[in-house]
C-alpha cells in the first residue's frame, strides 16, 4: 500500500448511482479523492476517481474515522 493512501477494499463499501454499482477501493486523505470501481449488471466497466463529497452521507460516516 502506498504511503498516504487508505485501503477501503476490506470494508466492502459500495453504493448505487444511475444503475451502476460504485465500489470504493481506496482514499487519498490529502486530496480526499476516492478510487472506485464501476460495475453495471455485474460487469466491470472501469476504475475511476471521484471526490469524497460525491459519495452518500452514510459512507462518509464510515470512511471518516479511517482517514
Amino acid at each position: 500500500m502506498a504511503k498516504g493512501i487508505v485501503d477501503l477494499t476490506k470494508q466492502n463499501l459500495s453504493f448505487e448511482d444511475r444503475g451502476q454499482i460504485i465500489k470504493l477501493l481506496n482514499i487519498k486523505p490529502s486530496t480526499m479523492n476516492i478510487e472506485v470501481a464501476i460495475w453495471e449488471k455485474e460487469t466491470f466497466i472501469k476504475n475511476s476517481t471521484i471526490a469524497f463529497a460525491h459519495i452518500p452521507k452514510k459512507l462518509k460516516a464510515k470512511i471518516n474515522p479511517l482517514c
